[in-house]
């Protein structure tokens, strides 16, 4: 076989450089191993010559300030392309559409008039909105799993943690007038120092563009042309503001299509993200490393996740919907919380655009990873019962934990530095009745799932800490 057809062959069945660096942003990536494959093959149809001065071009419409003028691009991640020239009788087609345009090149007559610069654009001779039905034939980007192995090689986290904040960078299509996305918030029960270091690099993990707020104009060979409002991802310190404007009214006041937000939480805020975590001290460490190295590939799945928008159906919604709310009433009665935890942007929100909201948006992201086009009932229910109820469950377990610690030891107690299965275990077994001598070290043991050392170590350190004694050897009771 030639040598040429052999890499056809074989090069066209996955990105075989997939894994390089990059330090490009998103909008101004060049060709090469910058761009995703999808990109590469819509760069090489995007453009045809029909004859000697005739053109056919087929991309994305970009628009520009200039009521005359738009930049067809390849790709809606980038910001070169084509000017196309409409004459005032024609209408433009939408910002953002798939359209095949035929033409010839001119010179921008508006242009020309005004500054004297000549500006090349093809004529819209003819101007035809294209079906954006092209998913099938695009290679599938990682998996969630893959996903979640490249992003925390460095850190370590229970898994179930690692898949939701990976889902972050999966994120979710808007849901009828609902901003698209998915937020966590992470209550640091662990070392607060940690958290805001793997926030940090996982921040710096995606291209400038898709992290900061971006200018609203792009300067395209002197033509400003209005950025792509697609995916933004938010990680760090949020404020409670902007958390309530995205994740109770579901706007994003920035106008993206999409917006996912992993933050550090307090007990003010932290009932108001899609999917709250609580990171306790014996499961979560973290590596520095540096976050370049894994732009590129995590940013061409996660620009290539934007093509998928899997679809559900009303009485799916309807279904699911009418299960959440009554696990939801379960576990206010469970954990003994009040009405009012149900309400709109508390723990449990049982709105519509609150938890059910919520388990839609993690089904939606979870069918994307698995580059799926629908989701059904049976999908949204295991959603709810396999990751979201659980991350509830454990989330308010701890954040009573720490309001209770807090209570006891004061506010600025390092109780971080306590194993939480063992401080959880204590709390339980120690009656608070005056006279008891308190539990032993093998039922401490035992109630917290840990070996025998691992519960002694942790009960010298709160003996050291003022906030546990010994009655009689052997014996524990909280101060």
């Amino acid at each position: 076989m030639d040598p040429e057809d052999l890499l056809v062959k074989h090069g066209s069945e996955f990105d075989r450089l997939a894994d390089a660096s990059s330090s490009a942003d998103v909008f101004s990536r060049q060709f090469g191993t910058e761009l995703t494959k999808w990109e590469s093959t819509f760069m090489r149809q995007f453009s045809e010559r029909i004859s000697g001065q005739k053109f056919r071009y087929r991309g994305f419409v970009r628009h520009t300030r200039d009521t005359s003028i738009v930049l067809l691009t390849p790709s809606p991640w980038l910001m070169i392309g084509e000017f196309i020239f409409f004459s005032r009788e024609q209408n433009l087609p939408d910002d953002g559409s798939y359209v095949e345009i035929t033409g010839k090149r001119v010179a921008v007559p508006s242009i020309l008039q005004e500054t004297k610069v000549v500006q090349r654009a093809i004529t819209a001779d003819s101007c035809q909105e294209l079906p954006m039905d092209f998913t099938s034939e695009i290679t599938p980007p990682m998996s969630l799993k893959e996903l979640s192995r490249i992003l925390f090689e460095r850190v370590g986290m229970a898994e179930a943690s690692k898949r939701v904040f990976a889902r972050l960078f999966v994120s979710s299509p808007p849901y009828q007038e609902t901003v698209g996305g998915l937020t966590t918030g992470i209550q640091a029960i662990a070392s607060q120092t940690k958290v805001r270091q793997f926030l940090s690099f996982t921040r710096r993990v995606l291209p400038p563009s898709m992290r900061k707020q971006t200018t609203a104009l792009h300067n395209v060979r002197g033509i400003k042309v209005r950025t792509p409002r697609l995916f933004r991802v938010n990680i760090g310190t949020v404020s409670k503001t902007r958390l309530k404007e995205i994740c109770v009214n579901r706007k994003d006041p920035s106008g993206f299509r999409e917006v996912s937000i992993g933050t550090l939480t307090d007990t003010g805020n932290a009932a108001l993200p899609d999917i709250p975590l609580a990171l306790t001290s014996e499961e979560f460490w973290v590596e520095t490393g540096d976050p370049t190295e894994l732009q590129l590939p995590i940013l061409k799945s996660a620009i290539t996740y934007q093509l998928m928008t899997p679809t559900v159906s009303a009485r799916s919604i309807e279904s699911s919907t009418k299960h959440v709310l009554a696990r939801l009433e379960t576990l206010q009665e469970s954990f003994g919380l009040e009405e009012s935890a149900l309400a709109r942007g508390q723990v449990l929100d049982a709105d519509a655009l609150g938890k059910p909201m919520s388990v839609l948006k993690l089904t939606r992201s979870t069918a994307r990873a698995s580059w799926k086009e629908k989701i059904t009932a049976k999908e949204i229910k295991h959603a709810w019962d396999r990751i979201l109820e659980p991350a509830l469950k454990e989330f308010i377990e701890l954040s009573d934990l720490k309001k209770t610690s807090e209570k006891d030891w004061g506010k600025g107690s390092r109780f971080d530095k306590f194993n939480t299965k063992v401080l959880k275990a204590i709390r339980k077994l120690d009656s608070g009745k005056s006279g008891s001598l308190g539990p032993t070290l093998a039922e401490i043991a035992q109630e917290a799932g840990v070996e025998k050392h691992v519960a002694a170590e942790t009960l010298t350190r709160m003996k050291d800490s003022g906030v546990l004694y010994e009655p009689r050897p052997g014996k524990y009771r909280l101060v």
